[in-house]
């Protein structure tokens, strides 16, 4: 593989990232307004499957914010790379 090669790889992966994040961005936003609107559905809930339920809405935002993050964490990477190749 040549450098040239190499670069237009790292150019597709920065691309793809960059939409992946958008992607994951669109349904981060949708999953927090989910669990925003039933915690104020059930907030005085105290049943065991709604309790379950709010974490498990709380570990996706947080996996996703996670995921998010990863995503701009890698296509900075793949950028750097690419420089010093020239």
């Amino acid at each position: 593989m040549s450098v040239g090669e190499a670069k237009a790889g790292l150019r597709r992966g920065i691309t793809s990232a960059g939409l992946a994040k958008q992607i994951i961005e669109s349904v981060a936003t949708e999953a927090m307004d989910t669990a925003h609107f039933t915690q104020h559905t059930v907030h005085d809930s105290e049943h065991p499957e709604v309790t379950k339920g709010l974490a498990c809405l709380k570990a996706a935002t947080d996996e996703l914010e996670l995921v998010v993050r990863r995503l701009d964490t890698s296509a900075k990477a793949a950028d750097e790379y690419q420089a010093t190749l020239g």
